[in-house]
C-alpha cells in the first residue's frame, strides 16, 4: 500500500472514529449555545461561504470565520495578521502593498508583475478584488472574514484554486449606532478606527465607517535617512441599505490609499552560478551588507497604492426564490520603486507603475434551504483593463540605456453556473455543482532599451487568446448525529493563462501566455460541536494534484523571473481547528496543519531538474495554541490571553533555489495579551505583545542574478502596545 493511500486510510479512519464517539455523545450536542445546561456554550457562527446564510459547522468545506470581536481581540488589522491565525495561510507583502502573494496548502502564485492574478481570490462583499494592487486596503469595519481552503471554481469562478477570502463589510440595521478603536504601538504606531450608522427613513439606513494607520517603521537607511518598513494608510467606507417589502439593497463606496518609504532586505552576494558567497559580499561591488534590520542602500524605494471603487448588491424575494444581483466597479493605481542590490552603489534600480480598472457583474436565483433539492443557478461577467510599466537602470554594470517595458492589457470572462444538494435523508445529501468559463485575454507589449542579445533592442508586439475550461465539484454529506457533519467531496479548479511582462529575456515571452494551471483536490472531512456545545472542532484530510502551476523563475543567463509552467506536483495534508470552553472562564483555541508537498515534474530547463523538491510557503507543519483565562471583575473581566505558534520547516519562496538558500527551519512565536472588558461587549483595554522573543525568520526569498544577490525578507521584531475599543 502506498504513503499516500495510508495517509488518506488514516484520515478517513480519524474522521469516523471521532464521528461514532459523537454518535455515542449525541445527547450533549446541541446546534446553539442557547441550548446549552450552563449557558456558557459556543454560539454557532453563520457564514455564507456557499453563496447562501448557513452556519460555519454545516459548510462541506474547510473554513475558517473570524468575527468582527475576534479581529478586535486578536489585534488583527492585515491580510499577514489573518494568516497567522488561518491554518495552511500564508501571506507575503515584501514589495510594499502593491504586490500581495497569498498561498493555501501550497497552492499559490509569486510574482511582482502586476497583471499575474491569484490563485487565493479576494472578495469584499462578493466583489473581487482582482488587480494586485487592490486586495489589502478594505480590512476595516467588518462583519467577519471568510478563509476557504481548497479549490472553490464551483461558486466563486476562475483563480481560485488554492481557495477564496470573503471580507464582509458591516451593514447599517436600521438602529443608531457608533463604534471606535485606537491602537498606540512600538515605532510609532498608531491606528484609528471609526464606524457610525443610522436610519434615514423606515427603509434607508446609512453606515459610514474609516480607518487611519500610520507607523514610522522597525528599519533605518543609514544612506538616505528613511525610515523601512513603515506604514501611512487612509481607508473609508460610506454604506446606504434600503430593506423592505421583500428587497434587500445595499450600494457602498469606497476607497483605501497606502503609502511607505519601502521594506528593507538582507542582499547576500551570490557567486555566477547562484552559490551563496561565505561573507556575503556582492561579487560585483564587494560589498558586505549588514546583517541586522538596518540597511544602507542607495535609492529609495517608496510605493504608492490607490484604490476607489463601489458595489451594488440587492436581494429580490421573487416568490419562494431569491434573485441576487452583485455589481462591482474598482480602478486600482500603484507605483514601487526598488533598489535591486541594496546597497550603497547604484547598481540596478527598478521602478514598477500600474494602473487598472474592472467592472463584474453576477446575476443567480436561488431555491429555499428548507426542501429536499435545494439549488442554485447563475451567470457572471468580469472585464478588466490594465496599463502597465516596468522601468530599470542598470548603471552599476555599465549599462547605459533605460530598459523600459510597457503593456496594455485586455481581460474579459464569460461564466454560468450550477449547483444544488439533493437530501436523501435526515442524515445523507449528495451536492454537486459545475460552472463553465470562458476567459479572452488581449495584450500590446511595447519594450525599448533591452540589452539581452536573444530580445530585439525595441520591440511592439500583439497578442490575444482564449480559453473555455469547466470547474466543478462532487460530494456527500452525512449527519451521524446532531451537530455533527462528515463530508467528502472532488473539487476541480481552473486559472486562466496569463501574459509574461516580467523581464523579458527571450522573444518567447512577448505576447505569447504560459498554459492555464488546474487543481484537482480530494478532501474528506469533520465538524463536530459535542459537550453540551462546549466544543466547535473541524477538521480536513486532502490529497491535491496541482497541474501546470504558474511560476517565476530566473531562467540562465536571463536577469529576473521568467513565467514558466511547472508541470505537476502533489499536496497532501490534514488540517485541524476548533474552539474548546472549560466552564465559564477558560477557552482553548487551537488549530494545526500536516503537510507534505513535491513536484513531481518540473524541469525549468534541459539544465534544471526540481522534482522531487517541496513546494514552496507550505510549512511541514503548524500548530496554534491560544487559551484565554477571564476572572470576573465588577460588570466585567479581566482576561489573559498567550499565545504561541509552532511553524515546521519551509521553503520561502514558491520557486526552488538549488542551493536551499530559501529554505526556513522550524520556528516558534510568542504573542499574548492582557486587559479588561465590560460584560456587554461595549469596550475593552489591553496590552499586547507580538513576537514577544524577538524571532528573526525569514518570510520571503528571490534569486536576482542580474544583481548578484539574493533578496532576503525577515519578520519584523518585537512589537508591543495598547488598544482601547467602544461601542454605542
Amino acid at each position: 500500500m502506498t504513503g499516500r493511500r495510508k495517509f488518506l486510510l488514516c484520515g478517513v479512519a480519524a474522521c469516523i472514529c471521532l464521528a461514532t464517539q459523537g454518535g455515542i455523545a449525541s445527547a450533549q450536542v446541541q446546534p446553539s449555545a442557547d441550548a446549552s445546561a450552563d449557558g456558557n456554550g459556543l454560539g454557532d457562527i453563520v457564514v455564507t461561504a456557499q453563496k447562501r446564510a448557513q452556519t460555519l459547522q454545516s459548510v462541506p468545506v474547510a473554513a475558517t470565520a473570524l468575527t468582527n470581536e475576534a479581529l478586535q481581540q486578536k489585534g488583527i488589522s492585515t491580510l499577514v495578521d489573518i494568516a497567522s491565525v488561518a491554518p495552511s495561510l500564508n501571506v507575503t507583502t515584501s514589495y510594499g502593498n502593491t504586490a500581495p502573494e497569498i498561498t493555501l496548502r501550497g497552492v499559490g502564485a509569486a510574482s511582482f508583475d502586476k497583471n499575474v492574478e491569484t490563485t487565493v481570490a479576494t472578495y469584499l462583499d462578493e466583489v473581487v478584488l482582482n488587480l494586485s494592487t487592490s486586495k489589502l486596503g478594505q480590512l476595516f469595519d467588518l462583519e467577519r472574514v471568510e478563509v476557504l481552503r481548497g479549490p472553490q471554481g464551483t461558486l466563486y469562478g476562475k483563480n481560485s484554486t488554492g481557495g477564496a477570502i470573503n471580507f464582509v463589510s458591516k451593514r447599517p440595521d436600521g438602529t443608531t449606532a457608533a463604534n471606535g478603536a485606537l491602537t498606540v504601538a512600538r515605532y510609532g504606531t498608531y491606528d484609528v478606527s471609526l464606524g457610525a450608522q443610522t436610519a434615514l427613513t423606515d427603509a434607508v439606513s446609512v453606515r459610514v465607517s474609516g480607518v487611519r494607520r500610520y507607523s514610522d517603521g522597525y528599519s533605518f537607511n543609514t544612506l538616505t535617512g528613511k525610515h523601512l518598513n513603515d506604514a501611512d494608510d487612509w481607508a473609508g467606507r460610506l454604506g446606504v441599505r434600503y430593506k423592505d417589502a421583500g428587497v434587500d439593497a445595499y450600494l457602498k463606496l469606497f476607497f483605501d490609499r497606502s503609502t511607505t518609504n519601502g521594506v528593507a532586505y538582507y542582499p547576500g552576494g551570490v557567486n555566477v552560478d547562484g552559490s551563496p558567497r561565505p561573507d556575503g559580499s556582492n561579487r560585483v561591488t564587494g560589498y558586505v551588507p549588514p546583517t541586522d534590520i538596518d540597511i544602507v542602500a542607495a535609492q529609495p524605494t517608496p510605493s504608492k497604492v490607490r484604490n476607489h471603487g463601489a458595489t451594488l448588491n440587492v436581494d429580490v424575494e421573487l416568490g419562494d426564490l431569491t434573485l441576487t444581483s452583485v455589481s462591482g466597479y474598482l480602478h486600482s493605481k500603484g507605483d514601487y520603486r526598488f533598489d535591486a542590490d541594496e546597497s550603497p552603489f547604484d547598481i540596478v534600480k527598478t521602478n514598477h507603475l500600474s494602473k487598472g480598472h474592472q467592472i463584474s457583474q453576477e446575476l443567480r436565483l436561488a431555491s429555499p434551504d428548507d426542501g429536499p433539492f435545494t439549488w442554485m443557478i447563475g451567470a457572471s461577467f468580469f472585464h478588466q483593463k490594465q496599463d502597465g510599466a516596468l522601468l530599470a537602470d542598470f548603471l552599476g554594470l555599465g549599462i547605459t540605456t533605460r530598459l523600459d517595458q510597457s503593456f496594455v492589457e485586455r481581460s474579459t470572462s464569460y461564466a454560468g453556473f450550477v449547483d444544488g444538494t439533493y437530501r436523501f435523508s435526515d442524515r445523507l445529501d449528495l451536492f454537486a455543482g459545475i460552472r463553465l468559463t470562458n476567459d479572452r485575454k488581449k495584450i500590446r507589449q511595447i519594450g525599448t532599451g533591452n540589452f539581452v542579445p536573444t530580445v530585439p533592442a525595441t520591440y511592439d508586439q500583439s497578442g490575444k487568446e482564449s480559453w473555455t475550461k469547466p470547474s466543478y465539484r462532487i460530494g456527500l454529506n452525512f449527519t451521524p448525529a446532531r451537530g455533527t457533519l462528515i463530508y467528502a467531496s472532488y473539487n476541480r479548479g481552473y486559472r486562466s493563462g496569463e501574459y509574461d511582462v516580467g523581464f523579458i529575456t527571450n522573444t518567447s515571452q512577448i505576447a505569447r501566455p504560459v498554459a492555464p494551471e488546474y487543481v484537482d483536490n480530494y478532501e474528506a472531512g469533520l465538524k463536530a460541536n459535542a459537550f453540551d456545545n462546549h466544543l466547535r472542532l473541524s477538521t480536513a484530510a486532502f490529497y491535491t494534484i496541482y497541474k501546470d502551476q504558474q511560476l517565476s523563475i530566473t531562467p540562465p543567463g536571463g536577469i529576473c523571473c521568467s513565467r514558466v509552467n511547472a508541470g505537476k506536483a502533489r499536496v497532501y495534508g490534514v488540517e485541524a481547528e476548533g474552539l474548546a470552553r472549560f466552564g465559564a472562564n477558560f477557552d482553548l483555541t487551537f488549530s494545526g496543519t500536516l503537510l507534505d508537498t513535491k513536484y513531481l515534474d518540473f524541469r525549468p530547463d534541459a539544465n534544471r531538474d526540481f522534482s522531487g523538491k517541496s513546494l514552496g510557503r507550505a510549512p511541514k507543519y503548524q500548530l496554534r495554541l491560544a487559551p484565554e483565562y477571564r476572572y470576573p471583575v465588577g460588570s466585567g473581566e479581566v482576561f489573559l490571553a498567550p499565545e504561541v505558534q509552532f511553524t515546521g520547516k519551509q521553503r520561502v519562496q514558491t520557486t526552488v533555489d538549488a542551493y536551499g538558500e530559501d529554505i526556513q527551519r522550524a520556528y516558534t512565536v510568542v504573542n499574548g495579551q492582557v486587559g479588561y472588558r465590560d460584560g456587554e461587549g461595549r469596550y475593552s483595554a489591553f496590552f499586547f505583545i507580538k513576537n514577544a522573543t524577538n524571532k528573526r525568520y525569514m518570510t520571503y526569498f528571490a534569486n536576482v542574478g542580474a544583481t548578484a544577490v539574493n533578496q532576503t525578507f525577515y519578520s519584523p521584531p518585537r512589537t508591543f502596545g495598547v488598544t482601547l475599543t467602544g461601542s454605542f
